[in-house]
């Protein structure tokens, strides 16, 4: 189907109107995100078209199309975009936009959308960090003959303007709801990605063809399934655990795809979602910033590109959480830059992730926390036996409470360079344990003792210190800020864990912002798909902060209080019998 017929076919639609105040609201957001100027600064020397014709288009025009379609009509296709600006906006703001007033012919509607979708192309190139050619199925050979040459230094320039240019289309969207943010008790942010379709299909490997998108890759989910823990019965009736590796039964794990699509994965950081304190209704959760890469590319580092960008916009520091794919990270490259931007980090853990993780100073680093090295092996292993079935919840909770005991114990806060010092947990005034190498600490009787074994060599620092100095890098790849498993690493991790996939529900929802289909922006190209799904996000987050201003309107004397709860069922008092006591008769 041409231009023409699909024109001829969509002018049979009735066309809705949008109305002045939604254009104002949108003109202000546009302003508010500076792009207007960055990109006409950017093209001031491509004021035509490849054509060599004047743009009869403005930048304007288009960004305020761009985000009105995804309010409106919950998708940033270009060719609404090119009905919306043309024909369902006032004459009076068509001529403010610079929009030339075009008749509603089928001719007409095509030559407009041959402007718009050049005009969108244009600004694209200014941030497409990407060397491959798009649009077209090639062969390995004419693809890459088709390449742009680009330098590193070139692309990495592009990638940082396009991670910029895509987190100032949301930045507006969270005025008014940062220092709320802030404000709000126990509120920290969770970082996740979420795989989003591209309009093209993945390449064929029989025939040799590349894909329209060779920016996306394919994004496979898969579960495994394992066979039940082995048990040994011994003669006298009780279950032993096979732990000697010469008798446990190797375990086969079957994976079986559940997911599968060709597209990018987006990097989201959102806010947690809380329940109402003291009355007032917690904030909703939006999404601070974003990124896109392929599936499974450097999700650390696109993590920290994503809080780089957030932090400018203002978001607010606190605890993160992020699955297990993040704290699997090089610590180079997500770790340590997201504490140095002042995040503390929250995880959890893989089966081969338990135990002793690192070791500095003598000290072990215990699933996330530094503890005396002659801990019992009990507690050391409890997640893992746990896991494995070898005892019950009530001894892993029990056994994690005495893990504090051994825990080293602050000396002082973390200095400018992050290094922090460190209290041997049988050293000082008080200690929780006790230690024969820490000879003060033997009167408390009523401690746990440590039993350091014999060595021919001399006591590692921690023993023979009373405290040591850990710097930043030790542990950072699987350190966290709570105690796993702890009441108050449960509570913020789920609670954040929560939030997020709440958001990616919400934002998958065909009726919502059915993100990841890719009927919702049908362009091609990291660059193009990055700037589209940043309206998309932008309109989710202005549609979450009004509803939640109009449910719950701020009174500036008090905060905004639950409203009373409103139920369908019949409270239980309307079966209440009639009262006993016998009826008195009195002549």
């Amino acid at each position: 189907m041409n231009a023409a017929a699909a024109a001829e076919i969509l002018l049979g639609d009735e066309l809705v109107a949008v109305s002045d105040a939604e254009v104002d609201r949108a003109r202000a957001y546009i302003d508010q995100t500076g792009l207007v100027e960055f990109f006409t600064t950017a093209l001031a020397d491509r004021r035509r078209s490849p054509a060599g014709r004047p743009r009869t288009l403005t930048i304007e025009a288009l960004l305020v199309g761009l985000l009105l379609t995804a309010v409106t009509d919950r998708t940033v296709l270009l060719s609404g975009v090119n009905m919306l600006v043309h024909h369902r906006i006032s004459p009076r703001f068509r001529q403010q936009l610079g929009v030339p007033d075009r008749p509603l012919t089928a001719n007409a509607v095509e030559a407009s959308y041959a402007v718009v979708r050049r005009l969108f192309h244009a600004i694209v190139e200014v941030f497409d960090d990407s060397p491959n050619p798009k649009n077209r199925r090639w062969t390995e050979a004419e693809f890459a003959a088709r390449l742009t040459p680009m330098t590193l230094g070139d692309q990495a320039r592009r990638r940082e303007c396009r991670d910029w240019v895509s987190n100032r289309v949301l930045a507006p969207s969270l005025t008014g709801m940062l220092d709320i943010l802030r404000a709000y008790p126990a509120t920290g942010s969770c970082v996740d990605a979420t795989p989003i379709k591209t309009h093209a299909r993945k390449p064929s490997r029989t025939s040799g063809i590349v894909s329209a998108d060779p920016d996306a890759g394919l994004y496979l989910r898969t579960n495994e399934s394992k066979p039940p823990a082995t048990h040994q019965t011994s003669p006298n009736n009780t279950v032993k655990h096979k732990t000697s590796s010469a008798r446990v039964t190797q375990k086969v794990v079957t994976k079986k795809i559940v997911k599968e699509l060709y597209g990018y994965e987006a990097t989201l950081l959102v806010n947690g979602s809380t329940r109402p304190v003291d009355g007032r209704i917690a904030p909703p959760v939006l999404v601070g910033g974003y990124t896109l890469e392929r599936p499974g590319h450097r999700p650390g580092a696109a993590a920290t590109d994503v809080l780089r960008h957030a932090i400018v916009n203002g978001w607010p520091t606190g605890l993160l959480a992020g699955d297990r794919a993040y704290n699997n990270s090089d610590p180079d490259t997500f770790q340590l830059p997201a504490r140095a931007l002042g995040f503390g980090l929250v995880f959890d853990y893989r089966d081969d992730q338990l135990g002793v993780q690192a070791e500095h100073g003598g000290a072990i680093q215990v699933e996330g926390h530094w503890h005396c090295p002659h801990m019992p092996t009990p507690l050391v292993e409890t997640t893992r036996h746990f896991r494995d079935e070898h005892h019950d919840e009530a001894t892993w909770r029990r056994h994690l409470a005495a893990r504090a005991a051994y825990e080293l114990r602050p000396k002082a806060s973390p200095d400018a360079e992050g290094h922090q010092r460190m209290l041997c947990p049988a050293a000082g005034p008080a200690p929780t344990v006790r230690c024969p190498l820490k000879k003060p600490s033997m009167r408390h009787t009523a401690k746990p003792t440590v039993n350091p074994a014999a060595s021919p060599v001399e006591p590692p620092q921690i023993c023979s210190q009373q405290s040591i100095t850990v710097p930043p890098q030790a542990g950072a790849k699987h350190g966290q800020a709570l105690p796993y498993a702890s009441p108050e690493w449960g509570n913020a991790y789920h609670t954040l864990r929560n939030g997020v996939e709440g958001t990616n529900g919400y934002l998958k929802d065909p009726t919502n912002t059915n993100l990841e289909s890719s009927g919702t922006r049908r362009v091609r190209g990291i660059a193009a798909v990055s700037f589209l799904v940043g309206f998309q996000l932008a309109a989710s987050n202005l549609r979450k902060h009004a509803h939640w201003r109009h449910a719950h309107p701020i009174d500036p004397e008090k905060p905004p209080q639950r409203r009373a709860r409103r139920r369908s069922t019949r409270p239980l008092t309307e079966w209440a019998p009639a009262s006993a006591e016998p009826e008195r008769h009195y002549r």
